[in-house]
């Protein structure tokens, strides 16, 4: 669903660092929060010691803001390390609006980044040791106790379990996914949290995806993904403005009743009936509800055109090592 340039402004938190995206540098784990603060804990030590000897080349007043800025490391480095993941988010690029750049007859492939909210399911969830297409996928009911202090993996190798997610949005203009080669598909990796132990397939998904193309061929960014029936943030670092996606879904009927159109929680029933992980198929839904779904998207932004072209022109797809791409059908 393409997205106006203020809205997508709204719904991510790319400027100033938010309080959960500052805490993100403190660490997830008591082991990483432990070397957070040896690590500042050591460079406040010898920052302080370096600037009192620099006193003595370039004058007190020199040396006190540098010796201010190493003794507050500790507070001032998750704040500056935010920052720059933001920025990189971005990568200095402007955020555009497809429908602006279309009136203004600026080349649509080089105005900027578009932005658009993903509805989605999802279609498979499972638990690796790496992100390779090759990874031995361990099924996440297997992990019920799992505790992210406790990984035994991160224990022997360095390199905790990941979580993978495979999500996907439905058949468009109404006709089944073998009959459109597929759909459309991403895969997704992120730390394994005891917050994901919720997590289910079939449970609906949503969030904001970056493309220099307004057809969304190429992907240039992803936030984390929202699983509302999970109550969980899937993703290692809080790209979403949480309070405004839960905001939006909260008081726009139109999108929270496409995002429920998305659920598709009876593969979940039937893969727990003895069919495995890799015999089970995406369910494909009627005709009836692709098009209320399409209708619904048209009508609240009234960009007919704008919309086929996104539908139409592109499709996921996963390479050998295990990144996400967009290609076209």
């Amino acid at each position: 669903m393409p997205l106006p340039t203020d809205e997508v402004q709204r719904l991510i938190a790319v400027g100033a660092p938010t309080a959960i995206q500052y805490s993100t540098y403190w660490g997830r784990t008591a082991q990483e929060q432990y070397g957070r603060v040896l690590e500042s804990a050591i460079v406040s030590f010898l920052g302080v010691s370096f600037s009192y000897f620099m006193s003595f080349v370039v004058g007190g007043f020199v040396a006190t803001i540098f010796g201010s800025l190493f003794l507050f490391w500790g507070i001032l480095s998750p704040e500056l390390k935010a920052y720059q993941r933001n920025w990189e988010f971005l990568g200095g690029r402007e955020l555009v609006d497809p429908w602006g750049v279309r009136e203004s007859g600026r080349d649509p492939e080089d105005a900027g980044l578009y932005g658009a909210l993903f509805l989605g399911y999802i279609a498979d969830v499972c638990v690796v040791e790496d992100a390779t297409t090759y990874s031995y996928e361990y099924d996440l009911a297997e992990f019920a106790d799992y505790n992210m202090n406790d990984d035994e993996l991160e224990k022997y190798t360095g390199r905790p379990y990941l979580l993978r997610l495979l999500v996907a949005d439905k058949s468009v203009n109404g006709q089944d996914r073998d009959d459109i080669g597929g759909g459309r598909e991403l895969q997704v990796h992120a730390r394994l949290s005891d917050e994901y132990l919720d997590v289910r397939r079939g449970m609906p998904v949503s969030g904001i995806l970056l493309s220099t193309s307004p057809r969304f061929d190429r992907l240039a960014a992803i936030t984390d993904m929202f699983v509302p029936d999970a109550g969980c943030w899937i993703g290692d670092y809080p790209y979403l403005n949480r309070a405004e996606v839960e905001d939006l879904l909260a008081r726009d009927d139109e999108i929270w009743d496409l995002l429920q159109l998305e659920s598709n929680l009876e593969i979940d029933s039937y893969d727990n009936q003895g069919t495995s992980r890799t015999e089970t198929g995406i369910a494909t839904e009627n005709a009836g509800r692709d098009s209320g779904y399409n209708a619904g998207i048209k009508e609240r932004f009234d960009v007919d055109d704008t919309f086929e072209s996104f539908n139409a022109g592109s499709s996921w797809k996963n390479t050998e090592d295990g990144s996400s791409t967009w290609t076209s059908r």
